[in-house]
C-alpha cells in the first residue's frame, strides 16, 4: 500500500525533495488501478504535495 503524507510531513521536506516526491507520485498514478484506497492515497498525497509547494511559491520565505 502506497503511504499517505500529510501537509505537515510535506512541510520538512526541501524543494527538491517536493519535486521528487511529486515526479515519483505521478509515476504511482500512471500504474494504480481505478477506484483503489492505493490510488486515493496517491492523489491525497499529490494534492498535499501541490498544496505545500505553491504556498512556498506564494511565500517564498516559509520555505526551509
Amino acid at each position: 500500500m502506497i503511504r499517505f503524507f500529510t501537509i505537515y510531513e510535506l512541510e520538512q521536506l526541501t524543494n527538491d525533495q517536493l519535486d521528487e516526491l511529486h515526479a515519483i507520485f505521478h509515476q504511482l498514478l500512471s500504474a494504480s488501478e481505478p477506484g483503489t484506497a492505493e490510488r486515493r492515497n496517491i492523489l491525497a498525497s499529490l494534492e498535499n504535495i501541490d498544496c505545500v509547494r505553491n504556498r512556498r511559491h506564494a511565500l517564498p520565505d516559509l520555505s526551509p
